[in-house]
């Protein structure tokens, strides 16, 4: 175990890729820790990618960019900008309410930043709201991507437990909308207590008429596409694989037929960025097969709930210290590696708990997700950063108040999880 240990921990202090970490460290300890042939590491490989739910990312991950080719957060800011315009912090509910609807299209936190922060944070902007204070709401806005389904850390956890995806993504949805809830909230809290008087919104005259009907109907057909798959998953018309192929389908024919703006050659660029954002993802996980045989070997998962049954044998107690230790790791990693390197740890020990599969892993998601935005070297804020130029004390301050709402959020959601699991009966 301390070969596993150390190489993991070596390799990670000398820079090397996430990926490489997993599969070297996992190299090591079967040649240096354990009396197993090498070839174990190949077979671990090949059965890692031997997962036919697998092939929902590459293809969730293609419909997201290709949405995102066809100018959906343009359309979503206008139809957006007709319902908030006399509400008070309009604008910075219009980007919290972009980031919910682009994030049950990409599935990713980093996507949905970069996506909706390049758009909207010039515009907040202009009607008056400082820069720091619209990239902390486009920050944590953006954490959605990650728990409105349909999400890629959802799919990761349920291929590492052979938990339901489709029972994760129905048990996303409220968490993700109470996430917008709570970031609105906090929005119109700072905006009052900092004195902050954001220009009203007035719908332009060119977006009146039939301009506007058209700009809330190309709207319409983006917020279908998270309907279509939640629906066609909850009524059995497909599997959670099968719907990442009709999303695919769907953006592709709003695209090309609906909205006209796809070219063969925004095509072929969106292939080439999916395919290198799934080739990251894939090799994550593929390594973590070899990661997860060491884990199990070693018989760390018994002891890690020999040792927390030590500790406590409160439920309520454990799921508190779990939180406690996804957001640690959430900061220096995204939730897709988080998951794959403490699924095999601690989903054992909540089991003995007697915690439901699907209850910790929406808690597992929530935590690592809240890890991004956490400064210091929470990863979503280096995104933020490289978007508006703003130097990390500043941004951290100004991020603050959301990351404690969220987390009294996540505490809610972790000890009452009957705020979220009524839902589930609607797969049965």
């Amino acid at each position: 175990m301390y070969v596993l240990v150390g190489g993991f921990v070596g390799l990670m202090a000398i820079g090397v890729p996430l990926a490489l970490v997993i599969l070297g460290a996992g190299t090591l300890y079967v040649w240096f820790g354990t009396d197993v042939p090498l070839t174990i590491v190949a077979r671990r490989l090949f059965v890692g990618m031997d997962d036919f739910t697998l092939m929902a990312i590459p293809l969730f991950v293609l419909a997201g960019y290709l949405m995102n080719e066809v100018g959906l957060t343009e359309r979503l800011v206008v139809l957006a900008r007709v319902i908030m315009r006399k509400v008070y912090g309009g604008l910075a509910h219009i980007a919290t309410l972009v980031s919910m609807v682009f994030g049950g299209v990409t599935g990713a936190a980093a996507a949905d930043l970069a996506a909706v922060g390049i758009t909207m944070i010039p515009q907040m902007e202009k009607d008056g709201y400082p820069r720091e204070f619209s990239t902390a709401t486009i920050t944590a806005a953006s954490l959605m991507g990650a728990v409105i389904p349909p999400s890629i850390p959802f799919v990761i956890y349920g291929v590492q437990s052979e938990t339901s995806i489709g029972a994760l993504f129905v048990a996303g949805i409220v968490p993700g909308i109470l996430i917008g809830i709570t970031v609105m909230a906090t929005n119109v809290v700072v905006l009052k207590r900092r004195g902050f008087r954001p220009r009203p919104i007035t719908v332009d005259q060119a977006r009146s008429g039939k301009s506007l009907l058209a700009a809330v109907r190309g709207a319409l057909v983006a917020l279908f596409m998270p309907v279509l798959i939640i629906g066609g998953i909850l009524l059995g018309v497909f599997t959670p694989t099968e719907a990442a192929g009709v999303a695919v389908a769907y953006a592709l024919i709003v695209g090309a037929v609906v909205f006209r703006t796809l070219t063969v050659k925004k095509v072929l660029e969106v292939l080439r960025k999916s395919t290198v954002m799934t080739s990251v993802v894939m090799i994550i996980v593929v390594a973590s097969a070899l990661l997860n045989w060491c884990l199990s070997y070693s018989q760390v998962p018994a002891k890690v709930a020999s040792a927390m049954l030590s500790v406590t044998d409160s439920q309520a107690v454990f799921l508190l210290l779990a939180v406690a230790i996804l957001l640690l790791i959430g900061m220096p990693l995204d939730p897709v590696p988080g998951i794959i390197v403490v699924t095999p740890v601690l989903l054992p020990a909540a089991l003995s708990y007697g915690v439901d599969p699907v209850h910790f892993g929406v808690v597992m998601v929530l935590a690592l997700t809240i890890g991004l935005a956490t400064p210091p070297v929470g990863a979503s804020l280096f995104v933020a950063m490289s978007i508006t130029k703003l130097p990390m004390g500043r941004l951290s301050v100004a991020i603050t108040p959301f990351l404690v709402a969220l987390l009294v959020l996540t505490l809610i959601i972790t000890l009452v999880p009957q705020t979220y699991t009524w839902l589930l009966p609607l797969l049965r």
